[in-house]
């Protein structure tokens, strides 16, 4: 959210619905699906009205939304399942903290989906809404990543298609979730790669790198730890709407959270130790440059001093009338100079 969001928010009452997240000019898509063990119609909305709760007794209707920055249409969507106007209000606000909010009407659930685009992390918000009977899913963009759910759901005799609406929530969050191992292998093999060349060599480009892996670990790591307490809160606060069968399903959920946490401090490690290994080769290679510059002046201040002494020319110095004077000075001073540098070879400077 910028600046500008915040100060927009700032004073307006509660309920107050404003779309804080990239601007998006492109229309909203509304996908439907009503299913029951038996049967399924699938059709994209037309108008608000068909997404009106289904009368069909036992079936589910999911309401998939991707766009939220018409706010109108997210808050008639909203009213006609009875949802509080301060979840309406999270909805399009987007940089929501992951939460779980258990409701007379229904539950709600917020957290960031993360997905690999080429060799770039994307992520958005996604917001999901279920109650008996429905379930009502919304996210920032245009590009359905509920599609793997959809054609599991077209299989008859499947585990969507006997569920109700809970199961249909953990099966959205377990796919969220996956996707999270998938990002995670990336991030990790990028390390990989990372360490063998920061072995090898280091750069500028490299520590670049390194820190943009940084901060998306940070990014992940912000929306992954409250994630653990959406998945048992909606074990332990929402008995009404969750089933016995269910419940199964969302301990290995928060099983698989937890190995996705233990994933991102790992690397967290990894990155901190490449940086110290980064920050202590360029430390060692100016050492090696200084020692090197060291060695160098250790054996020309004798020689300088040599030079300076029979430079200052004085009458009744008697090396001046010396034939040989010249050669054989010169001859000293390599002389000296060979034994120093010796001398630190010897010693391991050199």
């Amino acid at each position: 959210m910028s600046q500008d969001e915040k100060r927009d928010k700032v004073g307006l009452p509660p309920g107050t619905i404003i779309h804080t997240g990239e601007k998006r000019h492109e229309d909203v898509i509304i996908k439907i699906i009503e299913f029951s063990e038996g049967e399924i119609r699938e059709y994209d909305a037309d108008s608000i009205e068909d997404c009106s709760p289904s009368l069909k007794d036992g079936a589910t209707k999911w309401i998939h939304v991707m766009g939220v920055h018409d706010v109108d249409i997210v808050e008639k969507i909203c009213n006609f399942y009875k949802i509080h106007p301060l979840v309406i209000e999270d909805i399009p606000s987007i940089g929501q903290r992951p939460k779980l909010d258990a409701m007379s009407t229904g539950v709600y659930t917020v957290l960031r989906a993360y997905d690999l685009i080429g060799n770039d992390v994307h992520s958005e918000q996604v917001s999901i809404v279920f109650g008996k009977g429905y379930i009502i899913s919304f996210q920032e963009s245009s590009d359905d990543i509920f599609d793997a759910i959809r054609i599991r759901a077209r299989r008859p005799g499947g585990h969507i298609r006997k569920g109700d609406s809970d199961y249909l929530e953990y099966a959205l969050l377990d796919l969220i979730v996956d996707k999270y191992f998938v990002v995670l292998e990336y991030i990790g093999d990028r390390i990989e790669e990372l360490e063998d060349d920061l072995i090898e060599e280091g750069s500028a480009e490299m520590l670049t790198e390194i820190y943009k892996l940084k901060r998306t670990l940070i990014a992940f790591r912000r929306h992954i730890w409250p994630l653990r307490q959406v998945v048992l809160k909606l074990q332990r606060d929402a008995p009404q709407y969750v089933s016995d069968e269910t419940l199964v399903f969302l301990r290995d959920l928060y099983d698989h959270v937890i190995r996705v946490t233990d994933h991102v401090e790992t690397y967290r490690e990894s990155i901190t130790g490449m940086l110290d290994i980064y920050l202590s080769r360029v430390s060692n290679k100016m050492n090696e440059v200084m020692q090197v510059l060291t060695v160098i002046s250790v054996i020309f201040i004798p020689l300088t001093l040599m030079a300076s002494i029979y430079g200052m020319n004085w009458q009744w110095m008697p090396e001046l009338e010396f034939y040989y004077g010249y050669p054989v000075f010169l001859a000293i001073m390599f002389i000296v100079g060979l034994v120093l540098l010796s001398y630190f070879r010897r010693i391991g400077w050199v």
